[in-house]
């Protein structure tokens, strides 16, 4: 997996590119990372709100702001099994409010 700085450095996960990525888990991020890295131009951003109860921000909040990011050209999202936020993102692809290409699982 890409968790130590030498895989990341092998992985080149450090390479700007245009994926905006968000994640629930951070554990499971570095192994995204990794594949997006192997499969993409690499990464304009990543991050891992983590599965709090009450957390910070959203999948909902980072997929709308990658989606006004001009570099952004596609947004990836790894939900969890059973969460709430995930539905949110999908009312978002449904009013319109991300308009960029997205993967989620």
């Amino acid at each position: 997996t890409a968790g130590t700085l030498d895989n990341i450095i092998a992985c080149k996960l450090y390479r700007p590119g245009s994926v905006g990525f968000v994640s629930k888990s951070g554990g499971m991020s570095n192994e995204a990372y990794n594949i997006l890295a192997r499969n993409t131009d690499g990464l304009y951003e990543g991050i891992a709100i983590g599965g709090d109860v009450f957390p910070g921000s959203t999948l909902s909040d980072h997929a709308i702001r990658f989606s006004t990011i001009p570099q952004v050209k596609m947004i990836v999202v790894l939900g969890e099994i059973g969460g709430e936020d995930e539905y949110s993102l999908v009312e978002s692809l449904k009013e319109g409010k991300i308009k960029k290409p997205v993967v989620a699982w």
